[in-house]
């Protein structure tokens, strides 16, 4: 019995031995750790400590029929648990009984995880349940109730809630929020959508998802945040409602009780549930359209909002109404010449023949009927025949035509939606996706070949945020008709998302003939796109894979089509690359590198070196370029030229920018406190850090952390970045002037930017390019740039560096000339923070700079 309990102690899953009382005798490290509580916290506890209070009698009861059952009897239960934090889990849970020799019973239960599967299996059923009470037409309220009780069931701590927008007030008002307080309800029932109008009013108005995790502290919530942390709501995560249309419609919200923040797997059921909820309040505001203009016509008679009609026996038009003229478009004197059949499709028109038969034998029929009318326009109609019978004689025919056009065209525009891009027009990833199968299925029958292209446009985003989304839209709506161009009538196009597009080529001989329609997009985008009047010109950057050498899956061709599309980028952009081994290899490499490098930081693998500035002639250091480097654990030194475009890339620049910036200001401030005399730090920074609209704020905090003045420290960014002109750039720009931070230009003269920028921005500093001063003062077109630029800064008051002086002409060039600063082996090659120190102490000594 010892070495059983033993066993089920070690058990890599939450085990439990229990005495007749649900006292907890025993538990496993695995289980204490997984419910967060320790094992000493657990012993001697009751068992339904660890249970979800909804879930309390359930668990007993059937523990207690364990207990009473026969013993060595496996029996299995799912419930709930709730984790020391709070946090529930779904549990799969076996019991067994055991009887000891002193006749006592024990309960050996063994439990795992099954939260994911859980979850996984609540939402496709909630999905199911509510696209049945969809199609079943049932109220809005049962359905929006429904899927509010449905999301928390799935997570019992959330709270959920539906606004639904009044378009004419601009306020929301509650149309589905069960278990939220009444008097909340009553408080935030009408608020007005706009910015600082808690989640819900600010997703409206933002139209995008809004996360806050900590109402309280949120300024988004300072008009709302009583109310709410009145009855204890503490977080809310909004989304809004859009309408096939992309119309706001509401919003959907998920309230807590604790300050948190969502999981991805939160984010993809509120994404879910979102468009369920706009799916039924379309569905719901249709049907109510539709029924009214129902009921508005009930009448069989002149005002009836269908057509009425009534046919001889030979089945002639005999009257028709208003409507019935409409919808023919013939007059009720045209009709009077014809038979009701040569409006009738071809192919519908047995159908209507046996219609009218029906009605001639006394039986009342209906049926789906196509016609052309007088405009040749095809129209869908409902048909009811009914027979007209004059003393027990049927003496004709008596029909209502329902117009079902529009409701037919909705359901095949939902199809189309389905399969195809609602802003292009071209197929959607789904519809690829099975195209493509369908072409394997053909290939492999056959032994053809076939190519997918994969493309991306270069440099889209900069487009979309200077000029907008509604230009961005029109911009990739021609791109994709300019697409559609290039290629045959049975090739697909289809947009993956966002500015990517792919098209399959089913029907081509050689892999040179899916080359030669590569090289004809790239030729198709070398002339501009017109745009609201403006001449925009989009590079594509195109990934080739072909069938079956590159893969026999659609997913690993679109995949290896993919990664040659983004070597094609790494190779210049606008471009095509065809897919090899090698290249995936590669990219492999980049992988493990990227995640070494994110290790690295955290391990503290990267070390900061600084090579001085100083000021001409007198070659006191002024300040110190900051400078990155890696020393990889098994690989030695790692170029920055190797690891920088990766954190670029990956978005890890973000990171690895903020703890340079955090080092080299506590440096600063440390040289400070050796009592050294206080020089600038110059930290580049990349385009992504900037568009994070909160980096200015962290700058500040920073400084404020290390106890250092702003003045000391000196940002750089590159010359190309002030030309992207986005608003959150530009914004950080001059956030981080007010604070008092300096802004430097790096490698000035490389890049295109308009001068103006320089004031614009309030530049404080301009680096000339090292390319410019090799050749100086020797080369005359060198001299004339680096003249130019020294004349110019001195006329706008700024400060300017030279880089790359390495040697005593240059300086003494420079130095006369009026160049404030300068850096280069000239002075010295860059140095640890110890022998910086050294430096600066002997600063007043020349020999030693």
């Amino acid at each position: 019995m010892d070495f059983e309990r033993d066993y089920y102690c070690l058990m890599p899953s939450m085990q439990f031995i229990l005495d007749e009382r649900g006292s907890i005798l025993d538990v496993n490290h695995f289980g204490a750790k997984s419910l967060g509580y320790t094992q000493d916290e657990l012993i001697g506890a009751s068992i339904l400590k660890t249970v979800y209070e909804m879930d309390r009698s359930y668990v007993e009861q059937q523990m207690n029929k364990v207990f009473n059952e026969c013993a060595h009897v496996i029996h299995q239960i799912s419930y709930r648990k709730q984790k020391k934090d709070g946090s529930i889990i779904w549990v799969q849970e076996y019991l067994r009984c055991i009887h000891q020799e002193d006749g006592q019973q024990i309960l050996l239960i063994s439990c795992q995880d099954i939260s994911k599967q859980k979850r996984t299996e609540q939402l496709l059923l909630g999905q199911k349940k509510i696209l049945e009470m969809i199609a079943r037409r049932k109220e809005i309220n049962e359905i929006l109730n429904e899927l509010i009780i449905t999301i928390e069931q799935i997570n019992p701590m959330a709270i959920g809630s539906i606004l639904v927008l009044d378009k004419k007030e601009n306020r929301l008002y509650h149309a589905a929020s069960p278990h939220l307080p009444s008097e909340y309800i009553q408080a935030t029932n009408g608020i007005q959508i706009g910015e600082k109008a808690g989640s819900c009013g600010t997703a409206a108005y933002r139209k995008e998802i809004v996360i806050v995790s900590d109402i309280e502290r949120d300024p988004l919530w300072e008009d709302y945040k009583q109310i709410a942390l009145a009855h204890g709501l503490r977080s809310c995560w909004a989304i809004p409602i859009f309408s096939s249309t992309e119309q706001v419609l509401g919003t959907f919200a998920i309230y807590h009780y604790n300050s948190v923040a969502p999981t991805k797997e939160d984010l993809e059921i509120i994404e879910t549930f979102s468009s369920l909820a706009g799916l039924a309040i379309e569905q719901a505001r249709m049907r109510e359209k539709l029924e009214k203009n129902q009921q508005r016509y009930q009448s069989l008679f002149k005002y009836n909002h269908d057509g009425v009609f009534s046919l001889d026996l030979d089945g002639k038009f005999l009257s028709v109404n208003e409507t019935a003229e409409k919808i023919s478009g013939y007059s009720q004197t045209e009709l009077a010449q014809l038979h009701f059949s040569k409006l009738v499709v071809h192919e519908d028109v047995k159908v209507a023949e046996d219609l009218f038969e029906q009605a001639k034998r006394g039986t009342s029929q209906h049926a789906r009927i196509r016609i052309y009318n007088k405009q040749r326009n095809l129209l869908y109609l409902n048909v009811t025949t009914v027979p007209i019978i004059v003393n027990g004689l049927v003496t004709g025919v008596f029909g209502i035509a329902k117009n079902i056009t529009e409701s037919i065209e909705a359901e095949q525009k939902i199809k189309y939606m389905a399969y195809y891009d609602s802003l292009t027009g071209v197929a959607n990833r789904r519809l690829f996706q099975e195209r493509v199968q369908e072409t394997i299925d053909k290939a492999k029958m056959k032994k053809q070949l076939f190519a997918i292209l994969y493309i991306d446009f270069d440099r889209f985003k900069y487009i979309n945020d200077s000029l907008g989304h509604s230009a961005g839209d029109l911009l990739l709506k021609k791109a994709a008709r300019r697409l559609r161009r290039c290629v045959y009538t049975n090739d697909t196009v289809a947009r993956m998302g966002g500015d990517e597009f792919i098209i399959l080529l089913p029907n081509i001989s050689t892999k040179k003939d899916a080359i030669e329609t590569a090289k004809q997009i790239l030729c198709s985008f070398q002339k501009p796109i017109v745009v609201h009047g403006h001449e925009l010109f989009l590079t594509p950057s195109i990934g080739i894979s072909f069938y079956p050498d590159d893969g026999e899956d659609a997913e690993i061709l679109i995949k290896h089509a993919d990664l040659a599309m983004l070597e094609a980028k790494q190779r210049g952009k606008n471009g095509y690359f065809v897919y090899c081994d090698h290249q995936l290899q590669q990219m492999r490499t980049n992988m493990q590198l990227l995640n070494d490098l994110q290790k690295a930081i955290q391990q503290k693998e990267l070390f900061l070196l600084y090579q001085p500035i100083v000021q001409l002639p007198s070659k006191r250091i002024a300040a110190v370029e900051v400078l990155v480097r890696w020393h990889h654990p098994s690989l030695g030194a790692i170029p920055p030229s190797t690891f920088i475009p990766l954190a670029e890339e990956s978005g890890l620049i973000v990171q690895l920018g903020e703890w340079v910036l955090k080092e080299a200001c506590r440096q600063a401030k440390q040289w400070q406190k050796e009592g050294l005399t206080p020089i600038r730090v110059c930290v580049n920074i990349s385009a992504r850090e900037l568009q994070d609209r909160k980096y200015a704020k962290r700058v500040e905090m920073i400084l404020q952390e290390a106890n250092l003045e702003a003045k000391w420290l000196e940002l750089e960014i590159t010359e190309r970045m002030m030309v992207y002109n986005e608003p959150t750039i530009t914004r950080n720009l001059n956030l981080l002037k007010q604070i008092g931070v300096r802004i430097a230009v790096d490698d000035f003269g490389t890049g295109c930017s308009s001068l103006s920028y320089l004031k614009q921005l309030d530049i404080d500093t301009l680096k000339i390019d090292r390319s410019f001063i090799q050749e100086c003062p020797h080369s005359y077109y060198e001299k004339a740039i680096v003249d130019s630029v020294l004349s110019l800064v001195q006329h706008l008051n700024m400060n300017v560096i030279a880089e790359g002086i390495e040697d005593e002409k240059q300086f003494d060039y420079l130095a006369k000339n009026g160049c404030s600063e300068g850096q280069g082996y000239f002075f010295s090659p860059p140095l640890s923070a110890e022998q910086l120190k050294q430096m600066l102490q002997n600063m007043n000594e020349p020999r030693h700079v």
